[in-house]
């Protein structure tokens, strides 16, 4: 037992005060049911988009098979319709059915009984609908139509339509990336900026919030007499910091086994190197905007008081959101560049293809050394400020104390 205490006891202080925020934070019931609603949702959502995506859309069209016509029926007109959607990815099914003459086929379109008539006139067909047609059955049964029409004329003349749509045959290419990449990469920016600011004020303002507690208490006093004060600081950093990228992880896992479910699974292996390099950039903005937290904590007298000193830290992380909203172009590669704000810019233009490999390297190099600057001088404003008592200090007076 002895040994074990002297086990326990010879371990850096910083490390025990950082286990001592895990333990807490990890018994913490907001914490729990905070991070439970959070998965409910990412999985709902993807819930959701997996049942839209596998959902068949039925369309009922009301036919006439007009005896004796010349030309292909209605039905085969349907029947190709329905055989184009399905090639073209669209998760539809037409389906005909057949009444006795034109006025019943109204009649069932009036009625709901279907979505659409098809009726054969002098010059050739008439869609009609009742306020509306669907605007991708038109399309397909014009094309049909037209198509059927096209190769029971072309056989009448004893002309093969192949040769009539020989050369005729037109591919399609792009030299950018497409559009399904290119608006994924403006969801997942936004996811980012989102989960950077959630995860910011999930863990920051707690941590101001117990640094004031602590010296209104008086408690921190009791802690410096036996423990670095720079060690206490280092704890609830380190400590929240891995509980922060151990949530945005496992937030981001279950995203990606979702995302794989969707029409979007071509793209996962892209988001997931996104994902990878935003965790890494999340964990170095971390570090200053927690750093920034406990220096608002320390300002402060009172817990009333942290509103009012944690303002820059505040309006820090909403300009992190801001950013990752609307920023593109040369102000987004200007931003991904910017400690903090690259957070969110970086990853956003790995995800849409805009960045060079040497880029994100250089951008997280920039952060780390910004986030050792403002850490250093965090830590200093920390020691000087949170053992004055006797009111507010503001951040020009802290920096004025003595060391």
């Amino acid at each position: 037992m002895n040994v074990q205490t002297a086990q326990r006891d010879s371990r850096p202080a910083w490390q025990i005060v950082a286990l001592r925020e895990i333990a807490v934070k990890a018994r913490d019931k907001n914490f729990l049911v905070g991070l439970g609603v959070t998965l409910a949702m990412v999985i709902g959502t993807f819930a959701v988009q997996v049942w839209i995506a596998g959902k068949t859309d039925t369309q009922k069209v009301a036919i006439v098979n007009t005896k004796g016509a010349s030309g292909p029926s209605a039905k085969q007109v349907v029947d190709v319709a329905a055989t184009s959607a399905k090639d073209g990815g669209a998760k539809v099914e037409y389906t005909s059915t057949a009444f006795p003459d034109d006025a019943a086929a109204r009649a069932a379109v009036t009625k709901g009984d279907a979505d659409a008539a098809l009726l054969r006139t002098n010059g050739g067909w008439q869609l009609i609908g009742d306020k509306s047609i669907d605007d991708g059955l038109k399309k397909n049964v014009t094309t049909s139509a037209a198509h059927l029409t096209l190769a029971s004329n072309a056989a009448s003349k004893g002309v093969e339509l192949s040769s009539l749509t020989k050369g005729g045959a037109v591919a399609t290419s792009t030299l950018s990336s497409d559009a399904d990449r290119a608006g994924l990469a403006k969801v997942v920016s936004l996811v980012f900026a989102f989960l950077f600011y959630f995860v910011a004020f999930m863990f920051g303002m707690p941590i101001a919030q117990s640094v004031v507690e602590e010296k209104q208490s008086r408690i921190v006093e009791i802690l410096a007499s036996a423990v670095p004060l720079r060690h206490i600081l280092a704890g609830k950093i380190i400590g929240n910091a891995l509980l922060a990228i151990a949530q945005v992880t496992l937030l981001a896992a279950v995203a990606l086994i979702g995302l794989s479910q969707t029409k979007w699974s071509a793209f996962v292996g892209t988001v997931a190197g996104a994902s990878g390099w935003f965790l890494l950039f999340f964990l170095v903005g971390f570090f200053v905007v927690a750093c920034m937290f406990a220096v608002a904590g320390a300002l402060a007298s009172r817990s009333e008081d942290v509103q009012s000193t944690s303002q820059p830290v505040v309006m820090l992380v909403v300009l992190v959101l801001v950013v990752g909203m609307s920023l593109s172009g040369t102000a987004q590669v200007v931003a991904s560049y910017v400690p903090v704000v690259s957070t969110v810019t970086m990853p956003a233009r790995i995800m849409d293809g805009s960045a060079a490999w040497w880029e994100p390297i250089l951008a997280i190099g920039i952060a780390i050394v910004a986030a050792y600057v403002i850490t250093r001088l965090a830590t200093r404003l920390y020691e000087r400020s949170i053992m004055r008592t006797g009111g507010r200090l503001s951040y020009r007076e802290a920096f004025k104390l003595g060391a």
